[in-house]
């Protein structure tokens, strides 16, 4: 009797596919929420500030979160529920529509991102982050 061992003539590549295709598909379904939730950042120049000053809008909007919550525009405290609604008047009448956002110092960054992300969904073109001593 001749024992007789057979090799593998074939590579098993179903389990490589099924990993691949899950692999495409997280990566396709996830994709758009990296990309909707983006802030672009830019640095300052020395002549993007003298422009900014030239052209400068009839109606500042500054932002500004306490530690414990509040926050403040233009001064005025502003209750959460109608944050939104008063950012966006001010913005539809602002001309260069920024928004300077300013915290405490014991603020998460957290709740200071929330803030940027509600500016900008209430139409700011410009977000501008101001440390305060």
């Amino acid at each position: 009797m001749k024992s007789e061992r057979k090799g593998l003539s074939e590579i098993n590549l179903t389990s490589l596919v099924d990993v691949s295709l899950t692999l495409v598909i997280i990566f396709m379904v996830s994709s758009p929420f990296i990309v909707q939730s983006q802030i672009q950042v830019s640095t300052p120049s020395i002549k993007k500030e003298k422009a900014v000053l030239e052209g400068a809008s009839d109606l500042k909007l500054e932002l500004y979160l306490r530690e414990n919550g509040d926050v403040l525009l233009n001064g005025q405290i502003v209750p959460s529920d109608s944050l939104h609604e008063s950012l966006t008047t001010l913005l539809a009448a602002s001309r260069n529509k920024q928004v300077l956002i300013s915290a405490d110092g014991n603020v998460l960054h957290d709740d200071v991102v929330t803030l940027m992300d509600e500016a900008n969904q209430c139409g700011a073109a410009k977000l501008s982050v101001v440390k305060r001593k």
